[in-house]
C-alpha cells in the first residue's frame, strides 16, 4: 500500500464520510459517564442561574420592610426585579453570538466567572458615588444577568451537541431541570437565612452572596470540558472532532485530515429558519411572561391570598412565612414538573409536552381568574390550581422552550439562535415584572390571571402552528444542515417510487412499440395512467419541499431530480400518444432499439437513486455506474438518431419524413432527460463522494 493512502473500504481523511462517521458515533453512543459529568457541570450553571434569578423574590419584601417610610418606590422595585432579566437578555444574545464565533468551550467558564463576581458584588452593595444601595444593587444584578444569560445558549448547545439521538431530549432537559434544584436551594437558603441571621439587612446580603458558591465551584470543571465535536467539524477540524468523540464514546474514529468549514450565510439563515426563529422566540417570550410573573412575585401573591395569614404578622415573621410558601411550591410543583419532563420528553416528544403545558396553564389561569371570589375562600383549592401552573410550566414549555433552539438550528447558528430565543424570553420576563406591578395595583390579581391565560393560549397556538417534532431525529436532520442526509432520509423514498413509475412507463412503451396494433388503445391508456400517477408523485415531492425547512442545495437537487424524472415519463406518454395519432400499424426494428435504450436508461437512473443511499454511507460505486451507463446510452441514442435521419431524408414522402422524424426525436429526448437526472447525480458525487 502506498504511503498515505487510505485502507481499502475507507474514505480518505477529511472527507464528508469522515464527518458522518464522527456524527454517527455521537448519535448512536450509549449514555455514559461523560454525559452524566456534562449534565452536572452544565447543570450547576442552571442551578446557579435559578438561584440567582429567583431569590430576588424574597429579597424584595425584605428590602421593602427595611426601607424607612416606603423609600423604595414601585419603579425601583420593578428595576430590582427585572435588572438581572435585562442583563440576561443581553448576555444571551452576546454569548450566543460569541459561542458560534469563538467556540462553546472558550466562553463557557466566562459566564460563571461573571455570575460569581456579580453575586459577591450584590451582597456588598452599599452607597457609592452618590448612588443609593438599591441603585448599586440594580447595577450588580444587571451584570449578574449577563452571566446568567450567557449560560443558556452555551449549556443547551453543548449538551445537545454531545448527546445521542435517542436520549438527547432527556439529557438537555436534565441540564435545565437543575433549575428546579436551584429554585429549591434558593427558597431553602432564604428560609434558613431569615430564621438564623441576626438581622434582615444581613439576611438579604447573605441570600444574594451565596449565589457565588456553586459558580466558583464549577468553573474549573467547565474549563476541562473539550470543545463540541460538531463545532469542530463546522470549523473543518475533523481530527480534533474525531479525537474528542473517541474520548467520549470509546469508539475510535480514524481521521487525520481537515474538511471545508461549514457555515450558512445570514441571509439564508433568515430565509430558511426565519419562521423557526420567530416560533422559538415567541413561545419563550409568552412562557416567561407567565412564568416570571408567578415566580418573582410569588410571595406577594401568597400574601394577597392570605397564605398562613402572613399579612397579620410583623415584617420578619411575614418574610419567614412567605419563604416557607416558596419552599412548599418548589417541592410540590416546580421540581416534580422539571423531572416529569425529563422522563417523558423523548417518549412523548417536545411539541406534545409544550402545547400540553400551555393548554393546562391556560385552563388553570382562567379558572383562577373567573373563580377568584370562590377560590380565595377555599385556600387549598386555590393553591392546588395555582400549583398546576408551576408544574405544567416546568413539565411543558419552560423545559421545551430551552430544548427546542438547541436542536432546530444549524451548528454555525445554534448558540446564536438559542440566544435570540432565550433573550426573547427574558424580554417577556421584564415585561411581566413591569406589567405585574401596574396591573396588580390597578386591576388586581383576578384580571392579571386572566391576562396570563390569554398569554398561555397564544403560546399553545404558536407551538401547534409552527414548531416541528424533533424527537428521535439527528441534529443534522432536524436543522437540514447535512444536505445529503436530508435528501436521502426525507426524499429517497419519494424519488425511488417516482423512478419505479418511470420504469413501468418505459417497459409499457417498449411493449407498445414492439406490437403497436394489438390492444393499442388499451396500451396507450395504460401509459397515460402511469403518467398521471407520476404527476401525483411529483406533486407530493414538491409539497414536501415546500413544507420542510431545507437548504437551497437540497431544494434545487430534489426539485431537479423530480422534474427530470417527470419529463422522462411525459416524454414516454408523448411517444405513446403519437402511436395512436399516427395509427402506427407495425413495429420497426429501430423503434424497438430506441425502446430498449429508453428502458435501460431508466433502469440505470433507478439504480442511481438507490445509489444515493450508498453515497451517504461513503460509497459512490453504483451512482458512478449509473452516470457512466446513462451517458453511454444517450450517446448511442444520438448516433442512432443521426443514422435514422440520414436514411429518412433520402425518402420522397414529406408526411412520412415528418412523422418518423417526430417519433425518433421524441424517443431520443427521453434519453436526454435521463441524462439530466444523472447530471444531478454527478453534482452530488462531486460534493459528497469519498475523496471529494
Amino acid at each position: 500500500m502506498a504511503s498515505g493512502s487510505a485502507p481499502p473500504g475507507t474514505a480518505p481523511p477529511g472527507t464528508p464520510s469522515d464527518s458522518r462517521r464522527i456524527l454517527t458515533a455521537l448519535d448512536s453512543a450509549r449514555v455514559q459517564r461523560f454525559h452524566f459529568r456534562t449534565i452536572a457541570v452544565a447543570g450547576m450553571g442552571f442551578f446557579t442561574d435559578a438561584y440567582d434569578l429567583f431569590v430576588i423574590s424574597l429579597v424584595l419584601p425584605i428590602l421593602v420592610a427595611l426601607a424607612p417610610g416606603g423609600a423604595i418606590g414601585k419603579t425601583e422595585l420593578a428595576f430590582l426585579g427585572s435588572s438581572a432579566l435585562m442583563g440576561a437578555a443581553v448576555g444571551q444574545v452576546l454569548f450566543g453570538w460569541l459561542g458560534d464565533r469563538l467556540g462553546r468551550r472558550k466562553m463557557y467558564g466566562v459566564t460563571l466567572a461573571i455570575m460569581a463576581i456579580a453575586a459577591i458584588g450584590s451582597a456588598f452593595s452599599m452607597p457609592v458615588a452618590g448612588l443609593s444601595t438599591v441603585t448599586v444593587l440594580i447595577l450588580w444584578r444587571f451584570v449578574l444577568g449577563v452571566g446568567v444569560g450567557g449560560d443558556y445558549p452555551l449549556s443547551a448547545t453543548i449538551m445537545s451537541e454531545y448527546s445521542n439521538v435517542q436520549n438527547r431530549g432527556r439529557l438537555v432537559a436534565s441540564v435545565f431541570a437543575m433549575q428546579g434544584f436551584g429554585l429549591l436551594a434558593g427558597a431553602g437558603t432564604s428560609l434558613a437565612v431569615v430564621f438564623l441571621a441576626p438581622s434582615l439587612d444581613l439576611s438579604w446580603r447573605l441570600i444574594l452572596g451565596f449565589g457565588a458558591v456553586p459558580a466558583l465551584f464549577t468553573i474549573y470543571y467547565r474549563l476541562r470540558l473539550p470543545e463540541s465535536p460538531r463545532f469542530s467539524l463546522s470549523r473543518g477540524e475533523v481530527t480534533e472532532a474525531a479525537r474528542t468523540v473517541g474520548s467520549i464514546t470509546g469508539v475510535a474514529v480514524a481521521s487525520t485530515g481537515t474538511a471545508r468549514p461549514a457555515g450558512v450565510p445570514f441571509r439564508q439563515i433568515l430565509r430558511s429558519y426565519g419562521l423557526l426563529i420567530f416560533g422559538t422566540a415567541a413561545t419563550w417570550f409568552l412562557l416567561d411572561i407567565a412564568f416570571y410573573s408567578t415566580n418573582i412575585f410569588n410571595p406577594l401573591i401568597l400574601k394577597q391570598i392570605g397564605f398562613a395569614n402572613a399579612a397579620s404578622f410583623p415584617p420578619l415573621q411575614q418574610v419567614r412565612l412567605l419563604a416557607t410558601g416558596n419552599v412548599l411550591i418548589a417541592l410540590v410543583a416546580s421540581v416534580p414538573g422539571y423531572w416529569a419532563a425529563v422522563a417523558l420528553i423523548d417518549r412523548v416528544g417536545r411539541r406534545t409536552l409544550q402545547f400540553t403545558g400551555f393548554a393546562v396553564m391556560t385552563g388553570a389561569f382562567l379558572t383562577l381568574s373567573l373563580g377568584w371570589g370562590t377560590l380565595v375562600g377555599i385556600l387549598p383549592a386555590f393553591l392546588a390550581i395555582y400549583g398546576l401552573t408551576f408544574f405544567f410550566a416546568n413539565f411543558g414549555p419552560n423545559t421545551t422552550t430551552f430544548v427546542y433552539p438547541s436542536e432546530v438550528f444549524p451548528t454555525s447558528f445554534r448558540t446564536t439562535g438559542h440566544g435570540i430565543a432565550a433573550a426573547a424570553g427574558k424580554i417577556g420576563a421584564v415585561v411581566a415584572v413591569f406589567v405585574f406591578a401596574s396591573f396588580y395595583a390597578v386591576y388586581g390579581l383576578p384580571w392579571f390571571f386572566g391576562v396570563l391565560a390569554v398569554v398561555s393560549f397564544l403560546g399553545f397556538v404558536i407551538t401547534f402552528a409552527i414548531l416541528p417534532e424533533t424527537s428521535q431525529r439527528s441534529l443534522e436532520d432536524v436543522s437540514g444542515e447535512d444536505e445529503l442526509e436530508v435528501l436521502v432520509r426525507r426524499f429517497s423514498t419519494y424519488l425511488r417510487s417516482l423512478s419505479l413509475t418511470a420504469e413501468q412507463a418505459a417497459i409499457a412503451l417498449r411493449d407498445l412499440l414492439a406490437d403497436p396494433t394489438t390492444d393499442r388503445d388499451a396500451k396507450v391508456a395504460h401509459i397515460q395512467a402511469i403518467e398521471h400517477a407520476a404527476d401525483e408523485e411529483v406533486h407530493r415531492i414538491f409539497v414536501e419541499l415546500n413544507n420542510r425547512r431545507l437548504s437551497a442545495d437540497v431544494r434545487a437537487d430534489v426539485g431537479h431530480l423530480a422534474s427530470a424524472l417527470d419529463d422522462v415519463v411525459d416524454g414516454i406518454e408523448s411517444v405513446a400518444n403519437r402511436v395512436r395519432t399516427y395509427q402506427l400499424v407495425q413495429g420497426r426494428p429501430e423503434l424497438r432499439r430506441f425502446a430498449d435504450i429508453v428502458v435501460e436508461s431508466v433502469q440505470y437512473v433507478s439504480n442511481g437513486i438507490l445509489g444515493l443511499d450508498e453515497l451517504y454511507r461513503g460509497s459512490a460505486t453504483n451512482l458512478n455506474r449509473a452516470i457512466v451507463e446513462v451517458n453511454r446510452l444517450e450517446n448511442e441514442a444520438d448516433d442512432l438518431l443521426r443514422d435514422l435521419l440520414d436514411k429518412l431524408f433520402a425518402q420522397r414522402d414529406p408526411i412520412e419524413i415528418l412523422k418518423w422524424k417526430d417519433f425518433y426525436e421524441r424517443l431520443e429526448v427521453i434519453t436526454d432527460r435521463c441524462e439530466d437526472v444523472t447530471d444531478v447525480f454527478q453534482d452530488l458525487e462531486v460534493r459528497y463522494a469519498p475523496g471529494a
